[in-house]
């Protein structure tokens, strides 16, 4: 499966295949916003990390706030690359914010990061309020994109 990769015109860039995405903002140095949509079946290989491996290299500590509303899934081969990316970078990583308001992605979130063995590096929220409140802190006056989710 192949995927696109494209800056858009506010500067975040974006994967794209045919089920799945990934949009990466930097509202600041060492601060990435990334939104997931989808269900990530591998088509990306190591895309996802390797784009970020790019603010790691400039930035680190960065920390990585992760949105996860529209997605709908990641197979076993993708969880097990997050966690390992998660693993092999934890020095290099302030903070891990997840928001899930799915039950499941939540568990899958919540397994990668008992895996991961980083501790309270990442936090998985399903209330949107805690993780827009660590957003802010993090990049004051960042505004989210609004979600595509059914019914939000």
């Amino acid at each position: 499966m192949s995927f696109k990769k494209e800056t858009l015109a506010d500067g975040s860039v974006q994967l794209t295949s045919e089920r799945s995405s990934y949009t990466y903002q930097r509202p600041r140095p060492g601060v990435v916003f990334m939104r997931i949509s989808g269900d990530d079946k591998g088509e990306f290989g190591n895309a996802p990390r390797d784009e970020l491996r790019g603010d790691i290299n400039r930035y680190a500590p960065v920390e990585l706030f992760v949105e996860m509303d529209e997605s709908t899934g990641a197979n076993l081969p993708v969880q097990e690359a997050w966690t390992e990316f998660f693993s092999a970078n934890r020095p290099a990583l302030k903070g891990v914010s997840v928001l899930t308001r799915s039950k499941y992605m939540h568990v899958s979130a919540e397994v990668v990061k008992l895996f991961s063995r980083t501790g309270e590096l990442i936090r998985v929220y399903l209330d949107p309020a805690p993780f827009e409140e660590a957003l802010q802190r993090a990049a004051p006056g960042f505004v989210r994109p609004k979600t595509q989710r059914p019914g939000a």
